[in-house]
């Protein structure tokens, strides 16, 4: 009986707790108490927040800077690599008829009714900081003498600089010794095609008031002793202008790989 008295008042006091907070909620639904309550809190952290302003905004404009300041650099970069490929394009369809004329000429077309050509063969390679050359397996006995020009099937190989009875020995044009007359097809101005002790061929004694383009295309010139003009020989690969040198230095690209050189011709005078 008691315990049942008990359980009922646990009941009946459960009860008005509930009312007592649904109550409450309604008599705070739609006043100011909260609105009031997040004003103050906004200005209890006003100042703290303007001064955290203050101190990241510069941070923030600064790394915002940088971000555009690299993409402005790469919109350069990438416009002055579109630039050199244009120069590029130019350069090459400026000299598109004359090369293929040379090519024809390369090809044997005009070379072999000018001139007596004996097929070889590379059999020994020398490349260090002194000297690259190839040796021959023909020599004076079968025509091969001393100034005579090697051609592969792409351009100008190199010179004959000696000659046994059964073979010869002869300096690519990149060797640091070689130096060969040579013209821009194109505009042919004259220079000099010499080698380096880095293995990097060079067009020399290039005014550096003349225009010069990557892509301008080689050729033995006529003032050779012994090697016939207009041969080819590579292609201008870079052109650099510095202020102190009255000469452009001019890279060369030759068109022919020195490493994989077998089967040439010696053009016989």
């Amino acid at each position: 009986m008691v315990n049942s008295r008990r359980f009922r008042n646990i009941i009946i006091l459960t009860i008005i707790i509930f009312l007592c907070l649904v109550v409450i909620t309604v008599s705070f639904r739609g006043s100011d108490i909260i609105e009031k309550i997040k004003a103050e809190t906004i200005d209890i952290f006003e100042p703290v927040q303007e001064k955290a302003f203050s101190f990241f905004n510069p941070v923030v404009v600064f790394f915002t800077s940088i971000g555009d300041y690299m993409g402005l650099r790469e919109k350069n970069i990438r416009l002055e690599e579109e630039n050199a490929e244009l120069r590029a394009k130019y350069a090459e369809n400026i000299n598109i008829k004359v090369e293929n004329d040379a090519l024809r000429k390369l090809l044997g077309l005009d070379l072999r009714k000018e001139h007596d050509l004996m097929t070889v063969k590379a059999i020994g390679f020398f490349n260090d900081t002194w000297q690259s050359e190839i040796i021959l397996n023909a020599g004076s006995a079968d025509g091969v003498q001393e100034g005579m020009g090697v051609m592969g099937s792409s351009g100008l190989v190199g010179v004959i600089t000696s000659a046994g009875n059964n073979s010869s020995r002869a300096m690519l044009i990149n060797d640091p010794r070689s130096s060969l007359g040579a013209r821009i097809l194109s505009s042919r101005k004259l220079g000099l095609i010499e080698g380096s002790q880095e293995g990097v061929t060079y067009f020399k004694y290039i005014s550096s008031e003349e225009e010069v383009y990557k892509g301008d295309i080689l050729v033995t010139s006529e003032h050779g002793l012994h090697l016939p003009p207009d041969l080819l020989i590579g292609r201008v690969s870079s052109v650099r202008n510095t202020p102190e040198n009255p000469y452009l230095e001019i890279t060369v690209e030759p068109f022919e790989d020195f490493r994989s050189l077998e089967y040439l011709v010696v053009i016989k005078n």
